[in-house]
């Protein structure tokens, strides 16, 4: 079964945490960046066309997002809210998150199925990156459907694997290598598995957001407090202080 890409992330580029020749692992936007709290989404009240759910995918998609299978999950808290309300407002950059079950950006063509504006960033002045908004598009040529419609799936795409895997890149996540993860850049139809986040995706995601979980500390990597050299060395994506005396923070 052919796989069709899951999202561009626009305006942004990404960066592997682990050196070519090793085996690849979770991916942070370069600068790496958090928001401030927890932002609320904003789901597209009108719906998908294409899904026959109660509300054309709308809770669906917010349920799954808000989830404790996705990002909340992960072990650092409740790190993202959705809501279903109105996106007639759309503005890119005006501190709103949405999420567009259109794409008025004419972004997402070709095998894109979704599309995160990932360039609104700037410093806090402490050496840390902010996210301030990152907006979601969809492409609404394709077929669409969810698991709450009645019918099943036919050759469609999970609106809640597809928009999980989309807010992670709000998040600040890239993409990975991993097969299977929730991050990895493609799907196949009918396949929600990135509605559940995997152990990659947790890893990532405590990169950047902390907490440990149940399964141990967040990732392999440095530990606040730890020796580093550059911000690829942390768990937390931050490595600082004076040239040869820098640590995890």
């Amino acid at each position: 079964m052919n796989k069709i890409s899951i999202s561009k992330t626009l305006f942004a580029a990404s960066v592997c945490l682990l050196a070519a020749g090793t085996v690849s692992a979770f991916v942070l936007l370069s600068p790496p960046r958090t928001w401030d709290s927890a932002p609320t989404y904003i789901v597209d009240n009108n719906g998908m066309a294409s899904i026959t759910d109660s509300d054309g995918g709308v809770s669906a998609t917010v349920n799954a997002i808000r989830s404790n299978q996705a990002w909340n999950g992960a072990g650092a808290g409740t790190i993202i809210n959705a809501q279903a309300g109105s996106v007639a407002n759309w503005q890119l950059g005006d501190g709103i998150p949405m999420l567009n079950f259109g794409d008025p950006e004419h972004a997402c063509n070709g095998n894109c199925l979704a599309a995160t504006f990932t360039g609104f960033f700037e410093n806090r002045g402490d050496g840390t990156v902010r996210i301030f908004d990152a907006d979601i598009v969809t492409n609404n040529r394709f077929e669409w459907t969810s698991t709450s419609e009645p019918d099943g799936c036919a050759s469609e795409f999970f609106i809640e694997g597809v928009h999980v895997h989309e807010t992670g890149h709000g998040l600040g996540l890239g993409h990975t290598d991993v097969s299977g993860a929730t991050m990895f850049p493609s799907v196949s139809s009918c396949n929600n598995g990135p509605a559940t986040i995997e152990q990659d995706d947790v890893d990532g995601i405590n990169a950047l957001y902390g907490g440990g979980g149940p399964g141990g500390p967040p990732c392999d990597l440095g530990q606040k407090g730890d020796s580093c050299t550059s911000d690829a060395q942390c768990c937390s994506g931050k490595c600082r202080g004076p040239s040869g005396n820098q640590t995890c923070k």
